[in-house]
């Protein structure tokens, strides 16, 4: 029980700091981040002509295709930097033994 003590501790101080790091994040990519947002896209290429129908639906699918890769991407990372912060505090707490 006293190991989760500790890590809620570690966390608790590791949140605040990512707090401070969330901050400069969303400051940093606030000039990057063009705030498009996929209704948008599909609403410009519902607006091309009928004829194009097949160019549309490629469109739409290269679409969603992107936004799965990215997402999928994401999940990778967040798991991949979550373990490695617990085991960081994992390490940390051996060695304060």
């Amino acid at each position: 029980m006293e190991e989760y003590k500790l890590i809620d501790t570690l966390f608790k101080f590791r949140e605040e700091d990512g707090i401070a790091d969330l901050h400069k994040d969303m400051s940093y990519l606030k000039h990057m981040v063009k705030g498009i947002k996929k209704e948008d896209i599909e609403d410009l290429i519902s607006n091309i002509s009928q004829e194009n129908k097949v160019i549309k639906e490629k469109l739409l699918d290269t679409i969603d295709n992107l936004i799965a890769d990215y997402n999928i991407r994401l999940a990778y990372y967040n798991k991949k930097y979550y373990k490695q912060g617990f085991q960081d505090a994992m390490e940390m707490k051996r060695k304060c033994k």
